[in-house]
């Protein structure tokens, strides 16, 4: 979970910065560089980040997809809270 924070918080630098660097996130992030060095080479294997000459930038298709993703997240976080329900249900005293 921390690590999809820190990719989180370093979507929306770019979003409202791009292109940024790696000092420059972690001034607005308050991350440690290493670990925004780290997310950045993970984001752009994932092809939602290119390295520009000026800093990292959102890939066009993260651009076109970012209303998919938050459907995702909602799917996502849908299937966690069943999961939870269940795992509460299973423990319960009886």
């Amino acid at each position: 979970m921390e690590t999809l924070k820190r990719h989180i918080a370093i979507i929306q630098t770019l979003l409202r910065e791009q292109p940024v660097g790696i000092i420059r996130i972690a001034q607005v992030t308050k991350l440690p560089e290493h670990k925004i060095r780290y997310s950045l080479r993970l984001l752009e294997k994932q092809g939602l980040i290119i390295p520009s000459r000026e800093g990292a930038i959102l890939t066009p298709e993260f651009v076109e997809q970012r209303e998919n993703l938050a459907e995702d997240a909602k799917s996502i976080a849908s299937e966690l809270e069943s999961i939870y329900q269940t795992i509460k249900l299973t423990l319960q005293k009886k």
